[in-house]
């Protein structure tokens, strides 16, 4: 066995106590890749991004699913500038100067900053002659000045943006990680061999393009990622289609394409799956009623909660509770 696969394996051990809400993954051939994602990420204070060039993760769908958390910046500063849409489309072009600089030169790394003065460490995926993707990390900090110069900029002429607000955001949620870049590097690199050994295992019983030039649609990656953080975050209220694709940037027929393409299910049951996930903690280890469970995490009508719930796990939410409780 190679020593990535150890490794990995190895990680994927250490860091389970972090995934227990994580969802969709507990039979994931990838989970392990996905633990010490999360691993990297809270250990170090890292924050990990996969960039995908090639469109090598969509070929999998349990890749898809177990790389789907990191395929774009979702924390609350980079989620406020990308409201609006000239700097979200700003993000975008800048994976395109990612590849055309991977492209041209043979780097094995380069360091880079991004508009809103967010700076990370960008380190190439390749497969043979292929140029897959990316992986980012960061988020490294500059002075104080030349950070507030970048986000004054980015909010400039912006009726949506206010250089306060996400200048608080910054401070509060972007820190410098704790692990010298010489460290971090190595496990980088063993990532991005993991993600070459696996597409190299991947698309040889996976149809791919054979055109000579290929560059993957990374708006499709951003809105996935943008559109399953807000459902996240928003699934105890009312969501609409309309207002998650308002968030998103496109349109509602183009949102729930790409949702039925990479997910298999639609908009609505996926968020459905969502509150269920988040109902089976509140089983577990709650003394509140069904009824008041169902209302918690985003259902309005009890039974109709129950009926999804059965539906989805096979059995009811009450068998759930008898089974798998933890308090007494």
């Amino acid at each position: 066995m190679s020593a990535f696969w150890i490794i990995l394996h190895y990680y994927g051990i250490m860091s389970a106590e972090y995934e227990r809400k994580e969802i969709f993954l507990m039979s994931n051939p990838y989970q392990n890749i996905t633990n010490y994602l999360h691993f990297l990420s809270r250990r170090y204070n890292v924050k990990i991004n996969i960039k995908d060039f090639f469109g090598f993760i969509p070929i999998n769908k349990e890749l898809d699913e177990a790389l789907r958390p990191f395929l774009a910046h979702t924390n609350p500063f980079c989620m406020y500038i990308k409201s609006e849409t000239q700097s979200y489309h700003t993000c975008l072009r800048m994976i395109r100067k990612m590849y055309s600089k991977f492209e041209n030169g043979d780097y094995e790394y380069f360091f880079g900053v991004c508009h809103a003065g967010l700076m990370e460490y960008v380190i190439p995926i390749r497969y043979e002659q292929d140029l897959l993707g990316s992986i980012n990390a960061g988020f490294f900090q500059s002075d104080p000045e030349t950070t507030q110069a970048r986000i004054r900029s980015a909010c400039l002429g912006s009726r949506l943006l206010q250089f306060e607000t996400a200048y608080r955001l910054y401070e509060q949620y972007i820190t410098a990680p704790d692990i010298a870049i010489e460290d971090l590097l190595p496990q980088l690199n063993l990532l991005a061999e993991y993600l070459s050994h696996t597409y190299g295992i991947l698309c040889k019983t996976h149809p791919t393009s054979t055109n000579i030039f290929r560059y993957h649609n990374s708006n499709e990656d951003m809105i996935l990622s943008h559109a399953v953080k807000y459902i996240q975050q928003n699934s105890s209220q009312r969501i609409t289609v309309n207002e998650l694709a308002d968030f998103c940037h496109c349109s509602t027929s183009y949102l729930s394409r790409i949702f039925k393409k990479r997910t298999s299910v639609n908009i609505n049951t996926y968020i459905n799956k969502v509150r269920i996930e988040l109902s089976k903690n509140h089983l577990m280890n709650s003394t509140n009623s069904i009824a008041e469970i169902a209302i918690t995490t985003g259902f309005d009508d009890p039974n109709y909660y129950s009926r999804v719930f059965t539906k989805m796990i096979g059995i009811s939410p009450t068998e759930f509770r008898r089974r798998f409780k933890t308090f007494t």
